[in-house]
């Protein structure tokens, strides 16, 4: 574990070094950012990079793959985990809109970001990538399941497949979001989720 391997001021350390890299990845892409420009925005030294990451660019990079997995399970709130009612996803939609208004709409998903740039290059950092859709499409899947169970969606309703579609239409919007700065572009996409979710009502009306 990381506390356990360093100290308190040590583990910061580390943090601020890839908060650092994650945003100059996030705004730049990831073949305009090197080592000296992560040293540069972390405030750190060349040996300090070295110490906390002895493997290299690879194994940073992977540190920012674990940093925006949590940073995009983190932009939808505690929403995401209680999705239990037809009001909760409407919330759990208008926090994703929230989070994304405030940063004018740039830079996409903080993990969906990362795929196109670094998920054929390193398969580890891929994995950890696909780990990451994993559970957010989990996440989804739960609250689809309890709507089921409490009745709300059709007994038959899949929850793993209408997540993975729902995932999917979310990404899309993100993506078309990132492209053009417009938070309308996501807003339709998780309406379109919405509507798709309905389809799945056990009361249409």
């Amino acid at each position: 574990m990381e506390s356990e391997r360093w100290t308190a001021k040590g583990t910061a350390t580390r943090s601020r070094i890839v908060d650092a890299a994650a945003k100059l990845i996030y705004e730049r892409g990831l073949t305009s950012v090197g080592i000296n420009d992560v040293r540069a925005a972390s405030s750190t030294s060349h040996g300090q990079i070295t110490h906390y990451f002895p493997d290299g660019r690879a194994e940073l990079l992977r540190a920012v793959v674990e940093r925006q997995v949590r940073q995009a399970l983190d932009d939808q709130g505690p929403e995401l985990n209680a999705l239990d009612s037809w009001e909760a996803w409407q919330r759990w939609r208008n926090h994703l809109i929230a989070v994304h208004s405030a940063r004018g709409g740039a830079g996409g998903c903080p993990l969906g970001s990362l795929v196109a740039q670094m998920a054929q290059s390193d398969p580890a950092a891929a994995q950890l990538m696909e780990a990451g859709f994993d559970a957010w499409g989990d996440a989804l899947a739960r609250g689809i399941d309890t709507m089921r169970r409490n009745g709300d969606l059709a007994p038959d309703t899949d929850a793993r497949l209408l997540a993975a579609s729902l995932l999917s239409i979310v990404q899309g919007g993100l993506v078309l979001m990132q492209a053009s700065r417009s938070v309308e572009k996501l807003a339709r996409a998780l309406d379109t989720a919405l509507q798709v979710l309905r389809a799945h009502a056990s009361d249409p009306g």
